[in-house]
Order: structure tokens, then C-alpha cells, then sequence
């Protein structure tokens, strides 16, 4: 404040090296000198005018600025400071942080290492059993090969009298099932087609110590077609119909009684008497029955029993069936005669159908379904002993 105090009066002196300069006429501008006319003895004053000061205001603004641009450079100095140490703290972060991630990262980097090292020793465990392995089929591969080498030898060391061996096993094998089928079957067809084929196998060996054998089997042959041939499934067929049959034969059935017109009603007694017993002697005949019969009068079968009955008949034919199919012929008769005397209990009751059915059970019975069948042993005997014959002289191996 001394200062601003002190400055109007250095100023004055100016002021007064101005007048002078205004007086003179120097262009401060131009440094040139000019002469101007005296002014007039009337406008000058009788005395100079003393030197005004200059506003104080103009250099308190100028003070106030430089104080606003100092506090505008502490602030701004203040500003950078703090971004400074802002800075700073958030370098020393990023360095903790990178730190850290660092550390992190050198864990899972050892994680990682010790993992690898685990994968690498168990992936050398599994190409060492791998390998082991490996080595062990191929160890059995060469087994094998060796084998199936020696196996090519011998199948190439057989010879033509190996291969006649086979065939002569064939021709036997041929044989028994021949006699099996007509042991066990009875069936002569499937035993024949055998012994055709087992003959075929005899003549493609063309030897003549087979000779026997060939006799043998041209003898059976001409047995077998000599046997009878028995229609088995058209006899069972026709039990069957007759077992069907016996469930529909009738016992015993009441008469149907006729319709009689009813009468007028009557006003004389006597013929109201005589009309009354007209009627109770025509139910009377509904309940008695008058026959004549050259034969003794058989009693009528009881009702209650017809389920008996008839499941006797159908277990008799159903035995004849088996029967049959066994090639007994006793049994099948005997099942055959029973079931006629079941049949005759309903020739009163239902004679068209009982003496139909009786008619077709006689005729089943003179039916020969056991014929006897021949013995193939023969050539199956000669050929096991010209195989023995053969295997002595050593024919084979």
C-alpha cells in the first residue's frame, strides 16, 4: 500500500515532461519536431494548469492481475502436484498388481509344470504297456503262425488215401442215422434217401474190398420198399373227427308234446264227463310210452351221467391216437373195440349218429398201423469191419 502511496507522485514529473513535449509539438510517434503557433493572448490561462495524476486504478488492475496469475500458478502448481502423486500411487498399484499377477502366475506356471510332469509319466506308463503289449501279441502271432504252419504241413502231407478215409467216415455216419430213423422213427422214406446217399459216397471210392458193403445196402434198400406204407396222418385225422363227433351225440331227450285244440264249453254235464276223460287219458299217454320189441327192453341211460360217458369215448379215441403214432397195434385195437361199447349206450337215444359212428370206428380197426421194418445193421456192420481190415494193413496214417 506505501507503494501504490508513492507512485502519483513520481508520476508528476511526467506529466509535466508531457505538457512540455505537448508544448513543443514532438511527435512521440514520429520524432519529429514541429512548430506550432503560439496560441492567443486571450485563450492562455494566466496560469498553467497543475498535472492531474493518473487514475489509481489502472495500476491497482494491473496489481490484481498479477496476483490472479500467481494464485492461478500455485493452483495449477498445487494441480500437478497432486496428479504427480497421483500418479504415483497409481504406478506403485499397477506395480503391486503386476506383482501380484506375477506370483499368481508363477504358481500356475508350477501347477502347471507339475501336471505335465504328471501327464509325461503317465503317458510313458502307457506307451511302456502299450509296447509291452505289443510285443506280447505279437509274441502270440508268431505262436499262431508256427501253428497254422504246421497245420498247412499236415494238410498238405494228406494224401489220397486220407481223403478215401473221410469218406468212408461219411458213409458210416450215414449209416447209423439211417438205422436210427427206423429204430426210433419208423420212418422208412428218410431212411431210405440215407443209404441211397451212403451208397453214392461207396461208389465214388470205387474200391473193390466195398463190395460187401455195396450188396448190403442194395439189400436194405429193396427191404425198405418192400415195407407196407401206413397213411399215419390220415387215420389220426379221422379219430379226430370222431372224437368231435362223440361231443355232439345226444342221451337222452324228452318227447315234444303236441298242441291240442282247446274244446267249446259244454252245457251238458255227460258231455263235460266224457270230454274230462278224454284229456286226462291223453296226458296219461304222454308219460307212458307203449313199444313192442322182439328184443329184451334195455333201460334208458341216465342223464346225469352223459358227461361220463362221452369223456370215456373221446379218452378211448384220443388212446387209439397215440397209438398210432407209436405203431402199437394192440393197444390201438383194444382202444378201438372199448370205444365201440360207449358208442352202442346211444343207439337208443340217437341211433343214426351212434351206428354212423360205429360204422367208422369198425373199419378204423382193420387199419394195420405196425408193420414191421427191416434190419439195416448189416451194411453198417461190413463197412466197420473193412475199416478195421484197412486200419490193420495200414492203409490209414
Amino acid at each position: 500500500m506505501s507503494e501504490d502511496k508513492d507512485k502519483p507522485s513520481e508520476s508528476a514529473p511526467a506529466t509535466a515532461e508531457q505538457g512540455a513535449s505537448d508544448a513543443t509539438g514532438q511527435d512521440d510517434s514520429t520524432g519529429v519536431t514541429t512548430a506550432s503557433a503560439p496560441p492567443a493572448p486571450e485563450a492562455r490561462p494566466s496560469a498553467a494548469p497543475p498535472p492531474q495524476a493518473p487514475p489509481p486504478a489502472k495500476k491497482g488492475g494491473s496489481s490484481l492481475v498479477a496476483w490472479l496469475a500467481l494464485l492461478l500458478i500455485l493452483v495449477l502448481a498445487g494441480a500437478a502436484a497432486w496428479s504427480v502423486q497421483q500418479a504415483l500411487f497409481r504406478e506403485q498399484a499397477l506395480l503391486q498388481r503386476i506383482s501380484e499377477l506375477e506370483s499368481v502366475a508363477g504358481g500356475e506356471q508350477a501347477e502347471l509344470q507339475a501336471l505335465e510332469r504328471k501327464l509325461q509319466a503317465e503317458l510313458n506308463g502307457a506307451v511302456q504297456s502299450t509296447q509291452a503289449d505289443v510285443q506280447q501279441q505279437a509274441a502270440e502271432l508268431g505262436t499262431l503262425e508256427e501253428q497254422l504252419q504246421r497245420q498247412g504241413e499236415q494238410i498238405a502231407a494228406f494224401s489220397a488215401n486220407d481223403h478215401e478215409s473221410w469218406l468212408r467216415a461219411e458213409a458210416q455216419y450215414l449209416l447209423r442215422l439211417a438205422n436210427q430213423r427206423v429204430l426210433m422213427a419208423r420212418d422208412t422214406e428218410s431212411a431210405l434217401a440215407l443209404l441211397q446217399s451212403a451208397d453214392a459216397i461207396l461208389r465214388q471210392l470205387d474200391d473193390s474190398s466195398l463190395h460187401e458193403v455195396r450188396a448190403a445196402v442194395a439189400a436194405e434198400q429193396a427191404a425198405l420198399r418192400a415195407v407196407p406204407q401206413v397213411d399215419v396222418e390220415g387215420i389220426y385225422l379221422r379219430l379226430s373227427a370222431l372224437v368231435e363227433q362223440a361231443g355232439q351225440l345226444r342221451i337222452f331227450q324228452l318227447p315234444e308234446q303236441e298242441q291240442r285244440p282247446e274244446l267249446e264249453a259244454a252245457d251238458d254235464w255227460q258231455v263235460r264227463l266224457q270230454r274230462g276223460y278224454e284229456e286226462a287219458a291223453s296226458k296219461l299217454s304222454d308219460y307212458i310210452v307203449i313199444r313192442r320189441r322182439d328184443v329184451p327192453m334195455q333201460a334208458l341211460m341216465d342223464p346225469q351221467w352223459e358227461g361220463l360217458v362221452r369223456q370215456n369215448l373221446r379218452m378211448l379215441l384220443e388212446q387209439a391216437q397215440v397209438a398210432l403214432l407209436s405203431g402199437n397195434q394192440t393197444l390201438y385195437a383194444e382202444s378201438l373195440q372199448r370205444a365201440q361199447h360207449w358208442v352202442a349206450q346211444f343207439f337208443d337215444t340217437d341211433e343214426a349218429a351212434a351206428r354212423a359212428m360205429a360204422r367208422e370206428i369198425t373199419s378204423l380197426e382193420g387199419q394195420t398201423i405196425q408193420v414191421v421194418m427191416p434190419d439195416l445193421s448189416r451194411s453198417l456192420n461190413a463197412l466197420d469191419q473193412a475199416v478195421k481190415k484197412r486200419l490193420q494193413q495200414g492203409g490209414a496214417e
